[in-house]
């Protein structure tokens, strides 16, 4: 297992919130993704939490709204602070996502990762392979390249080289709302990549399973990109079910990985 955290995705709540909020919100966040506060639970009072942190009440306030607004907890007058369901949560939150990748809940959210990156990244690269510019395809390429250095053993810069190149086909769709996904790309292929870190001897298939896909966008054949990058990730899956990681049988008819694996 390799310390996942060295792979350039630093939580963006270290840079984005001053210390003394931090120390709240990252106290209560590991108490809710770790369960030890269970949904519809409430918090703990603002004078306990002030006590036991040793920052002032407003540090609390300011903490405890950071989370309401990421929907993680909910406060309602005469009601007190609760713990929010999952699907209450924003889940395409750059640090709600950070925060999930670095928790216990990791394994539970794989097979909802991989599953829209099926629904998403498919059509994508079909769009990239007809909108792709020559300075994006040259940025995949070189992402490809440093993704390569790692076919014998997975480092952080070939790691980095797998993100970027996934980034690069959502840049390139030339959509938006896809490129803004970067993030939830990025934390799966992290996650994923820590997961699946003592199967280094599929690396070398992955690697040439990303580079297929990269020739199918470059060649600017839509149909054969959207069916490589189905490929790319169907293996994921295969991957994931050898380490005895679940991924529902109906996802794996429904986008035909028995047939890609």
């Amino acid at each position: 297992m390799t310390d996942i955290q060295t792979y350039t995705y630093e939580s963006p709540s270290s840079i984005k919130h001053p210390k003394v909020r931090w120390m709240v919100i990252e106290h209560l966040a590991h108490q809710v993704l770790s369960q030890s506060l269970k949904v519809n639970e409430q918090l703990p009072g603002i004078n306990e939490l002030c006590d036991k942190l040793g920052v002032s009440r407003t540090a609390v306030r300011e903490g405890i709204g950071v989370l309401v607004s990421k929907g993680m907890i909910a406060s309602k007058p005469g009601e007190g602070t609760t713990v929010q369901p999952l699907s209450s949560w924003m889940l395409l939150d750059p640090e709600v996502l950070c925060w999930m990748r670095e928790s216990d809940m990791a394994i539970s959210i794989i097979e909802h990762l991989i599953e829209i990156r099926l629904i998403i990244e498919p059509e994508a690269a079909a769009l990239a392979s007809v909108r792709g510019t020559m300075e994006q395809f040259m940025t995949m390429s070189e992402a490809l390249t440093r993704m390569g250095a790692g076919e014998q053993k997975r480092t952080p810069q070939s790691t980095q080289g797998d993100i970027d190149f996934h980034k690069a086909i959502l840049d390139s769709s030339g959509n938006i709302f896809l490129s803004r996904l970067r993030d939830l790309c990025m934390v799966s292929v992290e996650l994923f990549v820590r997961l699946t870190f003592p199967e280094v001897k599929s690396v070398a298939n992955s690697i040439d399973r990303h580079q297929r896909l990269f020739e199918a966008i470059r060649s600017r054949k839509p149909d054969l990109a959207r069916k490589e990058a189905r490929r790319v990730l169907c293996k994921t899956i295969c991957d994931l079910q050898e380490l005895n990681i679940p991924v529902r049988q109906d996802t794996l008819h429904y986008f035909g990985c028995e047939e890609n694996s």
